[in-house]
């Protein structure tokens, strides 16, 4: 039998933690693709829905040429059970009693939950491994369609958040499967202080101390790696990075620019640092040879220095976006203290 202990707003938007018993068999691992939600929800509340949470989990990026963060695969409530198990699963329902997906939630929930949440307007409900290990489960209830949309707009930065952190714990695991370069990433950290897991088939391309960069890189699709330091001015922390990354891409990589009518930035707190998350598309000077570029920019206090930690992608007639989050998930591995990997 499930147990629901419900944690109320104010201390969280809602958040109600899912228990199983002990004697209960271990769960499946999630199913599915990284990047796609699948959504149950009538198709006049999608209609109102989907326009918010595009917004955060279906962001548009150039890559070329354009791919989003999130996908949503809306289903009927007659394929949840075969579903179940997805990587990503979101409910959205206002429980009309018409409604297919109504059966199905108070099927998952018991009514108290359900009328506890109701009553408070920034009530919702999330889980991670609900149903199988590496699954968000995300189920929004509101009582009219305003209210719906409310609860969504309200939350949608954490429930973004939320669903981000269980695709970097899956990416995590599949990314270091085959092992990881211990002796390279310990290297790193004698020599300049930081420490990054590096993925088992990077190669070092050149380390220069002079010019304070590292750089590292794999095999078709080819993806670079990058960490750049400067030490810190009396400007602003935007404008240092600004610096530091047309010094890194044009000078520092000689043979790469950034092409500016598509860099993006936006302030996110990665770790304990304040952090300009960048993301746009890098061309060749010398050949026709480009892809989109991400990077993380800040301040580390621990070594007085001021970071970027980047990646690009060339992958022709490949889908982008899933190299840049597998490059963005190692990027989120750096820190100035060595721990021990899972």
């Amino acid at each position: 039998m499930r147990k629901l202990k419900v944690i109320r707003y104010p201390v969280w938007p809602l958040l109600m933690v899912l228990i199983l018993g002990g004697c209960e068999r271990p769960k499946e691992k999630a199913i599915g693709y990284d990047h796609v939600i699948t959504v149950v929800c009538d198709e006049r509340n999608w209609a109102a829905c989907e326009p918010i949470l595009a917004q955060t989990l279906g962001k548009i990026y150039q890559t070329p040429p354009t791919e989003t963060l999130y996908t949503f695969q809306r289903i009927s409530p007659n394929d949840l059970n075969t579903n179940i198990l997805n990587k990503n699963l979101m409910i959205l329902t206002r429980l009309e009693e018409k409604s297919g997906v109504t059966p199905q939630v108070r099927s998952m929930l018991p009514d108290s939950t359900i009328s506890n949440m109701r009553k408070i307007p920034k009530g919702y409900y999330q889980q991670g491994d609900a149903y199988a290990t590496g699954q968000a489960l995300v189920v929004v209830v509101g009582k009219t369609l305003a209210d719906l949309r409310n609860r969504l707009e309200i939350n949608q930065d954490q429930i973004f958040n939320f669903i981000e952190q269980k695709m970097y714990e899956r990416n995590t695991a599949f990314i270091y499967r085959s092992g990881e370069q211990f002796e390279l990433a310990q290297d790193y950290y004698d020599q300049y202080g930081y420490y990054l897991r590096m993925m088992h088939d990077y190669v070092e391309i050149e380390n220069r101390p002079k010019d304070k960069i590292v750089w590292l890189g794999r095999d078709f699709p080819y993806r670079w790696l990058t960490i750049s330091w400067a030490a810190p001015t009396d400007s602003t922390l935007e404008y240092q990075l600004n610096d530091l990354l047309t010094d890194t891409f044009g000078k520092k990589l000689r043979d790469v620019r950034l092409n500016r009518d598509y860099l993006t930035s936006e302030s996110i707190w990665f770790k304990q640092y304040s952090t300009y998350k960048y993301f746009g598309l890098w061309e060749s000077k010398s050949e026709v040879k480009g892809g989109p570029f991400i990077a993380y920019g800040f301040y580390e206090p621990v070594k007085d220095r001021v970071y970027l930690v980047s990646g690009i992608v060339h992958a022709p007639e490949k889908a982008k976006m899933p190299y840049i989050r597998q490059m963005e998930t190692i990027i989120r591995t750096f820190d100035t203290e060595i721990f021990e990997a899972d």
